[in-house]
């Protein structure tokens, strides 16, 4: 892991390209970075239908219902909710800076599972932008004594079980607003209360850092550091009484320093590669947080 001590933060604006290089690239792969607090983010929404085959289709729905048959008498949760999916994402510079714009549209938890889950054999065949890549919201968080916060998942996710992961969830059908944008900052401030317990006065900063995808399941993730005003030991606390504390069977931390993530990432056991990925764009665009 000695890459991680190569990840200093950046005097200048990062592009894709410097952050790539410190990555495992067999496991991520980059696609925006930068720090993009509320006012610079803006997500948009197109209803077009997910692109797909006939027999893609039938696949989704064959194994929707395997899975469901699988997941009965476990602690597997399955449930078909509606979702939104990445349809394109760009970069620009005005005078105030960087600003991270992405189009989203339309899928569903059983297109998730059929394709990114357990239908990685079919990417060769149709092509990434057939699979639903549901877009995640996913947070590394900051605690007020200098730590890093995350979770190790428990059985009853789907993927990813007794993984170290940031915290958060995906975006919602029901994260669109009435101006026809999307609140990706609302969609992670939901997450972070359902499985930590906070509330808005718990958060001093939220910003999105980036965006990545894994190259296990190739779903693209949107990256949010939340700043917060609790210690590492009252994030714990908090967990304690979360609505969806079962989604982690423990909160791990660290301290925000390289040769502490390096240490941890080397002895934490299975990480999943967004919190690698998280933890590198953290180190190289620095800890200067602002609002969100």
């Amino acid at each position: 892991m000695a890459w991680i001590n190569r990840c200093t933060p950046a005097a200048r604006s990062l592009s894709v390209y410097d952050v790539q290089s410190m990555l495992p690239s067999e496991r991520i792969v980059v696609q925006a970075c930068g720090r993009f607090p509320r006012e610079r983010v803006r997500v948009t929404f197109d209803a077009a239908p997910r692109p797909s085959t006939p027999a893609l289709d039938a696949f989704i729905a064959e194994e929707w219902e395997r899975q469901v048959a699988l997941a009965k008498g476990t602690q597997r949760m399955l449930f078909n909710g509606g979702m939104l999916r990445y349809v394109s994402h760009a970069v620009r510079e005005d005078a105030s800076g960087q600003r991270f714009e992405m189009t989203v549209g339309p899928t569903c938890y059983r297109d998730f599972v059929g394709t990114n889950l357990y239908g990685g054999h079919w990417l060769d065949r149709v092509g990434w932008e057939r699979f639903s890549n549901a877009v995640g919201t996913t947070a590394t968080i900051l605690t007020a004594d200098g730590m890093i916060c995350y979770g190790r998942r428990s059985q009853r996710v789907a993927f990813h079980a007794g993984h170290v992961h940031t915290f958060g969830g995906a975006l919602e059908m029901n994260d669109r607003t009435a101006d026809g944008s999307v609140d990706v900052f609302g969609s992670l401030r939901r997450e972070l209360r359902e499985e930590l317990a906070l509330t808005p006065d718990d958060i001093d900063a939220i910003e999105c850092v980036g965006l990545i995808r894994d190259k296990e399941i190739h779903q693209p993730e949107l990256l949010f550091e939340a700043r917060v005003r609790l210690t590492a030991k009252e994030i714990h606390i908090r967990w304690e009484s979360a609505e969806a504390k079962d989604e982690h069977e423990g909160i791990v931390s660290f301290r925000d320093d390289p040769a502490a993530i390096e240490a941890f990432i080397s002895s934490c056991g299975a990480i999943a590669p967004v919190a690698v990925g998280a933890l590198v764009i953290h180190r190289m665009i620095g800890s200067q947080g602002g609002a969100g």
